[in-house]
């Protein structure tokens, strides 16, 4: 039961995460492009966090899930800075 439960909220997040690339492709702004991507990148933390809870590791996934949650902060920062600058913000 406990891997058929987490066979399914998988399902969920794959599902989840298909719907969000059609928020990301034809966003309207830039922020919803970068709105979409970010979701993205949560569904993977939480697939990662799945996945290690299947294969019975859960502490290995957790240290790449934060790694990859760091990143994924960075690189909105970066992101942000740099539109801010470019002046492609749609107001």
């Amino acid at each position: 039961m406990y891997y058929v439960f987490l066979a399914l909220a998988v399902g969920l997040v794959i599902l989840s995460v298909i719907v969000f690339f059609g928020r990301v492709i034809p966003g309207p702004s830039v922020f919803d492009r970068l709105t979409g991507i970010l979701v993205i990148g949560t569904n993977a933390i939480i697939f990662l966090l799945l996945l290690g809870a299947m294969d019975e590791r859960l502490g290995m996934y957790v240290d790449m899930s934060m790694a990859y949650a760091a990143i994924g902060f960075i690189t909105l920062l970066v992101l942000g800075k740099y539109f801010e600058r470019k002046g492609d913000v749609d107001r």
